[in-house]
């Protein structure tokens, strides 16, 4: 079922503009959990937005008014939870630890993976970075975060973002360069003050931490691509499965 939610983040993580339409998505990922009770006038006060733009966004998915589209997003919201809740009940997460391509045992993968979902529900924010088919592949751990209250955005250049010691910062690159490029051409960002999670193929990160607060998730390869891409989706259901069985159930 295509939730309400996907076709917001489908929006939200594909534009190139930094309009209304992106902040009103925006406002509603950071803001999911009040939706429920948040009336069309709260909305427009809280997110500084006209009515007409309002209207023009909700348009776009088909909706005539507020309170139809309000009525939608709450109703998938409890799809998607019903939906996790018959995925993961009784999954048993070492099974896939078992199979995973890595270098650490798996009791370490497991401690491993747990400290991560910590940072997560510790977060006031999750900002995934790096190329956009990779972070592309943790679309399902992004729509998982949000439906647990937990504002989960892909990082956009054209959204001056700051970050601090409350935010995740998810960093998924092969080779590890993209971390190194970005902490100098975007020190505005301040990513170097967050929780950062690094998720790379480049075993130096193992042996020299970037910094004290970075969680390096190494996976084997040759900065292969395609094994790569498939280690990072065991690696983001792993999260998402522990994250529910750890603080939601």
């Amino acid at each position: 079922m295509n939730i309400l939610l996907s076709r917001i983040l489908t929006y939200l993580n594909g534009t190139l503009f930094h309009d209304y339409n992106y902040k009103i998505c925006t406002f509603i990922i950071f803001h999911y959990l009040e939706m429920e009770d948040m009336s069309e006038e709260e909305f427009l006060k809280k997110g500084c937005f006209k009515k007409e733009e309002l209207y023009s966004f909700i348009a776009l998915l088909g909706f005539k008014e507020y309170e139809e589209f309000k009525e939608t997003l709450v109703n998938h919201h409890q799809t998607r939870l019903n939906q996790i809740r018959v995925r993961m009940i009784g999954v048993d997460s070492r099974e896939f630890i078992e199979k995973m391509d890595k270098d650490c045992s798996d009791d370490e993968m497991q401690k491993i993976i747990s400290d991560i979902c910590q940072k997560l529900y510790r977060a006031k924010r999750i900002v995934v970075f790096g190329a956009l088919y990779p972070i592309s592949i943790a679309i399902e751990l992004q729509t998982d975060m949000i439906t647990f209250g937990k504002p989960f955005i892909q990082y956009h250049s054209y959204d001056p973002i700051v970050m601090d010691e409350h935010d995740v910062a998810i960093v998924i690159s092969a080779t590890g360069r993209y971390l190194e490029g970005f902490k100098k051409s975007k020190a505005d960002v301040h990513i170097d003050k967050a929780q950062q999670i690094l998720i790379t193929q480049n075993k130096k990160y193992l042996r020299t931490e970037t910094s004290p607060n970075c969680k390096v998730i190494y996976v084997p390869g040759k900065f292969d691509s395609i094994n790569f891409n498939y280690q990072i989706m065991t690696i983001c259901d792993l999260i998402r499965l522990h994250y529910f069985q750890q603080y939601y159930l």
